[in-house]
């Protein structure tokens, strides 16, 4: 496991990019209308039953996901504890909300995602009510438990007020992962192995890797042109980030700065010649020399890429979710050891291990609607719902049922896991992980009493039941007993990097940028995304640098600079800020 001082400090994300939806209306009494006890030490609610509808201003929940009432075990459960039936809209977007917003018409608990868009005219058109003469009565669990966010929430999301109108739910830390390949180099790993697994010290080295990849492998099965890499230019200036990712960077704010780890401070900026796009584009047209970069890179859609990987036309991925994940599923029907894993990276690196909210995310606040009938018992269910007990439960399921305590750590069940595995439905049939967006802690946060991420498949003994032949494989041929294990075995030794980025840094951020600044974010951006063909594309390094000189001119004429320095002023308050808040 992990064991440098960073790394016990905090924990990762490992997050899947899922999309979910949720809207509702109003409240609705099954069965009486007392108001008066909580759920507290996670004891029944014994009072009548009554339903709850809430919604969100876009895409929460899976699509697969059907409106209204939800009867898998897990939902039944939090009915159970909280007498609250919840009730999903799981088609709302951006589009309904303000519909709903503009006719006053908003259901009883909201979570609301672009803070930034919608927190002040919610606030300032009494849409949504304070909560804290109710937090006092009937929310014990995050008095006891959350502190830190009811702090964060009064003074960063109280439009100015210091009143509680929000709860920042899904908090997580940094934790190990099973396989750190999101982003990674991941490639053919039979491949690999066919040549003998060359060392890749360097990105030229990785560019030859690819280049002799492809020349064992010119065509596919069906003789189609292979090529080492397609990266997505469709998706803007995305292709750069790993240039910041994979060096001791984080990536923000569309290339204009970089942040450094740890402390968060801004730096570089995109009149610097040294940052992610000038050497993503320089990386680009190496590869487009060697003749491993896809003509159809400018042009593809993010479907064309998967369907390239699964149908082995691209040699590597920066995402394991992008093809290499279902091309696996595939390829180890015909050879159980063949398929996508992470190469090693070259040493001096950094491993990006993703976003985590250590006191939740300003994109996930509940709050309670002005046309809530019932705000006490909103108040509990929200309570519930960002407790450590709830928490247990959205993520794991029901204890003695789903999982249980064995010599002292929380342990799935060999059926659950045997479920997991076998049953495609598995989260619509149990609920468990269904409803991860409204947990208050989620993946690597410590659960306080077992001292181990509340996702308790996050360790090795669960993942040693998912292991494949081809992980197995893998695994044994580093000599650990898992895939990430190898990433953390050479971050202890300093052979490599670990990157995170902690998103209460946000909480200290401009959320009203001038209009002038993104005026020339946006010309900026869109200069540079329609520039990169010219610099990838370039025949010398000397026309290479002539476009890079006259570009930095064209960036200066454009304001790029003050773009440059709001971001730094902004950013470095920002922060300032995240420290002061360590020091609460």
């Amino acid at each position: 496991m992990i064991k440098s001082k960073r790394i016990k400090r905090m924990t990762a994300i490992s997050m899947l990019t899922v999309l979910l939806a949720l809207t509702g209306c109003t409240s609705e009494n099954t069965g009486g209308t007392n108001g008066e006890s909580g759920v507290q030490g996670g004891q029944s609610n014994e009072k009548s039953p009554i339903t709850l509808q809430l919604t969100s201003d876009n895409a929460l929940f899976t699509a697969t996901i059907a409106s209204g009432e939800q009867s898998d075990p897990v939902m039944k459960e939090i009915q159970k504890k909280t007498g609250v039936t919840l009730k999903l809209d799981t088609q709302t977007d951006d589009k309904k909300f303000n519909a709903m917003l503009a006719g006053g018409d908003l259901p009883d608990i909201l979570v609301l995602q672009n803070s930034q868009k919608y927190l002040t005219q919610l606030i300032e058109g009494n849409q949504v009510i304070p909560m804290d003469d109710l937090l006092e009565k009937y929310g014990g669990n995050l008095l006891k438990e959350s502190p830190q966010k009811i702090k964060n929430s009064r003074q960063f999301f109280s439009n100015g007020t210091g009143k509680l109108y929000a709860i920042p739910g899904i908090a997580s830390q940094l934790v190990p992962q099973f396989k750190y390949a999101s982003p990674a180099y991941n490639i053919r790993w039979d491949y690999y192995k066919e040549l003998n697994y060359p060392p890749v010290n360097n990105m030229d080295d990785f560019l030859n890797l690819l280049a002799e990849m492809q020349k064992k492998h010119p065509v596919n099965e069906q003789g189609q042109k292979v090529y080492g890499m397609a990266p997505l230019f469709d998706w803007g200036l995305v292709p750069y980030e790993l240039f910041d990712r994979f060096f001791n960077r984080i990536n923000r704010n569309n290339m204009f700065v970089y942040l450094e780890p740890e402390t968060f401070m801004p730096g570089g900026g995109i009149l610097d010649p040294n940052v992610a796009y000038w050497q993503g584009t320089a990386f680009y047209r190496k590869a487009n020399q060697l003749g491993v970069l896809d003509p159809d890179s400018f042009t593809q859609k993010y479907d064309n890429f998967t369907e390239k990987v699964k149908s082995n036309r691209v040699l590597f991925s920066q995402w394991q979710w992008a093809g290499p994940a279902d091309a696996n599923v595939e390829l180890a029907k015909k050879n159980p050891t063949s398929g996508w894993m992470p190469m090693p990276m070259p040493q001096g690196q950094t491993v990006y291990a993703g976003e985590f909210g250590s006191n939740g995310f300003s994109n996930r606040l509940f709050m309670i609607s002005k046309n809530c009938k019932y705000p006490e018992r909103a108040m509990e269910l929200i309570s519930y719902l960002q407790s450590v007990e709830g928490s247990r439960l959205i993520l794991n399921g029901i204890q003695g049922e789903n999982w249980d305590v064995l010599d002292g750590k929380p342990q799935w069940k060999k059926e659950t896991i045997d479920a997991q595995k076998n049953d495609p439905s598995f989260q619509l049939n149990t609920g468990i992980g269904l409803y991860w967006n409204l947990a208050g802690f989620v993946d690597g946060y410590q659960d306080p009493e077992y001292n181990v991420p509340f996702n308790y498949t996050l360790n090795v003994d669960f993942w040693k039941t998912q292991m494949t032949e081809l992980d197995k494989d893998y695994s044994q041929h580093y000599g650990v007993a898992y895939p990430g294990e190898l990433v953390e075995k050479r971050v202890e030794a300093g052979e490599i990097g670990l990157l995170y980025y902690d998103m209460d840094n946000e909480l200290g951020m401009d959320q009203n940028m001038p209009d002038d600044i993104k005026r020339i974010e946006t010309n900026v951006t869109d200069y540079l995304i329609r520039m990169a063909p010219k610099l990838i594309y370039a025949k010398t390094d000397e026309e290479y640098a002539g476009l890079q000189e006259s570009m930095m001119e064209e960036l200066r004429k454009m304001d790029a600079e003050k773009a440059v320095d709001y971001w730094m002023d902004t950013l470095k308050k920002a922060a300032e800020t995240f420290a002061s808040t360590r020091e609460l």
